[in-house]
Parts: C-alpha cells; structure tokens; sequence
C-alpha cells in the first residue's frame, strides 16, 4: 500500500530534481474568503516587473495559438501572464479591454489596468467573489464596481449566470480585447487566472486568437450577459465562428458551449463528446489506427466524476491509446478508472506533489491528516487525434474552465473546442512533457500477494498493481480552489 511516507519521498525526489521555489512563495496562495486589503506576493525571479507608463506599441502583432505555464521551470512559469500583460499595455486609448476570470491578486495585473484606464481604455473585469486582496481593492477604487459604467471590477455572488446559493461560482476565464498592438478583436481562453498561484504552482494553458470579430462578439455578448449578477440560471447555449447558429455543433472550426447546464449520467455534454469517439479505425490507406486521446484535467470527483471515469475506462477497453493526467482525483472515481480492462489499466499520472517536508505538531489529529497537494496540473484540456463522429482525420483539442467533476456545470463556465493539426501538435508536446517524470507520478501503486523470506529479508512475490489513495488532497497553503 502506498504510504504516507512514500508519498513525501516521491515530493522530496521531485524537489531535489528541480530548482527548489525562493523563499516566501509559500506565502503566496489566497487569502481566506473575504479578506480585504492582502499584502501583494513577493516578486519571484522572472516575474513581469511594473513598467513606467508608456505610449502603447502600435506594431506589436499578438502571438497566436496556445501558451503553456509550467510552474516546476522557472523560466516557463510567467509565459502566459507576460502574453497578457503585453497585450494590456499595448491596448490603446478608446479601446476596449473585457476580463472573465475567476480570481485576480497580482499586483502587476493591477498596476496594468489602471494605467490602461487612466490612459482612456475602457477597462471592465468581472470575478469572483472568493477573494478581495489588495490588488483587487486597488482597481476598483480607480475603476469603481458599477457595471452600466464603461469601466468596472465587479464580484459576482454566488456566479454571474448561476443560481444564488453557497456552491456556484464564476469560473470561466476569457480576455478580451477590442485592439492591442495592431491586432482587433483579440480571443483568449483557457485555465489561467490571474493569480501567484497560476505562475507558481499550477500548470495552465491559454489560447489566442486574433481578427475573428464573430467570434469576439460573442464572447462580448456573453460577458454582457454576466454583467448584471443574476441570482437564477441563465439558459445554456451555444456559439462558434458563424455566430450562434452552429448546426454541425464541434464540427465547426471553433465551439463554444456556455454554461451554467443542467447536467445528468444521460445527459451531459462530456459524456456527448466520449460517445463519439470511435477507437479503432482504418486510414485512407487501408491501415488500422488507434485514436489517440490525452486529458490533462485539474479535477476528476464526485458522482460525474465516476460516471466520466466509467465512459474513459470503456474507450481504453476499446482500443483508444488513451491517457489521463490529473492534480486531484477523488478516491471512487480513481477506482472507476483504474480498474482492470482486458488491455491493463488506463495509463494514469499525477501532477498533483506536496513538496513541503512536515513539522509534526505533537497533535495525532493534525499530524495524520492527508497530504496537501500544492503543486498540480490547473488543465481542463481534451485533445483527439483520429475518428470522431465519423471522421477518421479528427485533430481536436477541448479546452476552457469547467472541471469533469459535479461542480463543472452548474455555474458560470466555458468549454471551447477548436480543430487543428498544430494546434493538437502543441497540446500534445505539453501534454507529453507533463507526463515526464519529475513533473508527474505514478497514479499507481505496486503491492504483493504474498511474501517470502530470502536472505533474512521479507521479499514480495506476485506483485500487482493496485488502486491506492494518494494520501494527497486539496487545501494547502498553495492550493486554489478554482
């Protein structure tokens, strides 16, 4: 059984493989729900410093496609943040910068925005209502929180779209621009906030696109919709590159389905999605292939979380090359997905570490309680390569902000799905980096159907590998709930 102690020693082996995190950063994470005024984090090496004030870049052309953070290389854990702040400085005035996110606490994020305000850009944000530390209280004294204003910082309660009640939230994470550089009608999406946590400790993608004004309209269109904080759900819909009339769905180029939904094992959208996969196929030149399938998923639990294991395990038992990579998996759902098949096990990893050494506290109730994972994948990307919905030339990737877990539909989420050879190409090459050691483990543990003596050691004999807790759950000092 995998122990709690060779749950440490896989964290210990993966800091001494990788520059270990400066001082201060555990300080880092979130506050406690509703605390005002929270000291900004400590500057870590590499990160985006505040600029003076300058003329925005009129030739700066917006790098397009995907952008990965990987918190365990120090170089790579700002790529997105400083994408996003480029295009915040070089937004010029009379424009239009628009921000769904779910939580916001860098200072480098307020000092941007409130230069762009006060150099005539429309600045208007809307987040959630977790969190209020200092960087947030710093733009909306500038901004101020009234969303029939041209600028704003709202918190919505409890989600924008979603019923009123203590489990909904704002969770879907766009940034919209109307022109930065010398680009107009500027898409980004993904799983990034705008937090220490998400360049710290999360792994997180963001994709970018540039010129599709039905595209951006509709995401405007959206982000209109959230404005006024409702406190009963919205209806779910849905658009793509054609406006919100889509009739081939995900055959479009690009689909958006908007969230909150109502959500069921006989109806749900992932479920939609797995059941038109088809495993084994034959290419044009009379090849038998396999679909290739790779989900990098911050969080798997609960009822859904099951049923989606269930329907993943079945694609493996069928032939898809498939494999999963997650930061938290709740401990049935790991069973669905890990039992046997009659090909083995579901390829399974974990970007999910604790990397801090403990201090016994002398209180048996502190000292036995889970490991917290602090460092952990943030994805909530799908890619596909092969047959899907019939077609055997399928590049796809779905992206966005909703778990496969039951908290993912009913409240504000995105899911986006787009097609594309590079597009799956670059999913895939972050996809395989994750799941490299050091930057994953073994979701699996070895064990033994009986034991013998040798040389006076207690040897196993028939080992099997098992299904084991982790012995890791969320809540740590860096941990985000989002």
């Amino acid at each position: 059984m995998r122990s709690k102690s060779v749950a440490l020693l896989a964290a210990c082996g993966l800091v001494a493989a990788l520059v270990a995190p400066t001082s201060g950063a555990a300080s880092a994470g979130p506050a406690p729900a509703g605390q005002v005024g929270q000291v900004a984090p400590s500057a870590a090496p590499g990160a985006p410093a505040a600029r003076k004030p300058g003329k925005p870049n009129k030739k700066w052309k917006v790098p397009t496609g995907a952008k990965f953070n990987n918190p365990m290389v120090e170089k790579d854990r700002y790529v997105i943040e400083r994408h996003i702040l480029r295009a915040i400085r070089n937004t010029p005035r009379g424009e239009k910068i628009v921000i769904s996110a779910y939580s916001l606490d860098r200072q480098v994020f307020a000092d941007e925005l409130i230069r762009a305000h006060r150099r005539g850009v429309k600045v208007q944000v809307l987040l959630n209502d977790h969190l209020v530390p200092n960087a947030q209280v710093r733009i909306q004294r500038v901004l101020g929180h009234k969303t029939k204003k041209s600028s704003f910082l709202k918190r919505c309660k409890s989600g924008c779209r979603a019923d009123d009640n203590e489990y909904n939230n704002l969770h879907s994470k766009f940034y919209l621009f109307s022109r930065t550089g010398k680009n107009r009608n500027v898409v980004m999406l993904g799983s990034q906030n705008m937090t220490m946590n998400a360049v710290r400790w999360q792994w997180n993608d963001l994709w970018t696109t540039v010129g599709k004004k039905t595209l951006y309209d509709q995401f405007i269109r959206l982000f209109n919709d959230m404005r006024p904080d409702w406190d009963k759900r919205r209806a779910s819909y849905a658009f793509c590159e054609a406006g919100t009339t889509c009739p081939s769905g995900d055959q479009h180029k690009y689909f958006n389905i908007v969230f909150p939904r109502h959500t069921t094992p006989n109806k749900d959208v992932i479920l939609d999605i797995l059941n038109n996969i088809q495993c084994v196929y034959t290419d044009a030149a009379g090849t038998q292939r396999r679909t290739q399938l790779a989900l990098s998923m911050h969080t798997m639990r609960g009822g859904r979380g099951n049923y989606i294991a269930d329907r993943l395990r079945q694609l493996y038992a069928d032939g898809c090359n498939l494999r999963v990579n997650y930061g938290l998996m709740g401990f049935h759902t790991k069973q669905h997905i890990g039992a046997p098949t009659a090909r083995g096990r579901v390829p399974l990893r974990s970007t999910g570490f604790n990397l801090r050494d403990d201090v016994p506290t002398g209180d048996p109730e502190i000292d036995n309680m889970p490991e917290a994972i602090e460092r952990y994948t943030h994805h909530k990307y799908f890619v596909l390569r092969g047959s899907y919905k019939g077609n055997i030339d399928s590049h796809m990737v779905w992206t966005g902000s909703t778990n496969w877990s039951s908290l993912g539909t009913p409240q504000d989420e995105i899911l986006f799905s787009m097609h594309g050879r590079g597009m799956v190409r670059d999913y895939m090459k972050n996809f395989n980096l994750m799941w490299k050691k050091p930057f994953s483990r073994d979701a699996y543990t070895t064990t033994y159907s009986s034991w013998k003596t040798v040389d006076g050691r207690r040897v196993g004999v028939g080992p099997m590998v098992t299904v084991e807790p982790d012995g890791l759950s969320a809540g740590g000092p860096t941990w985000e709930n989002d």
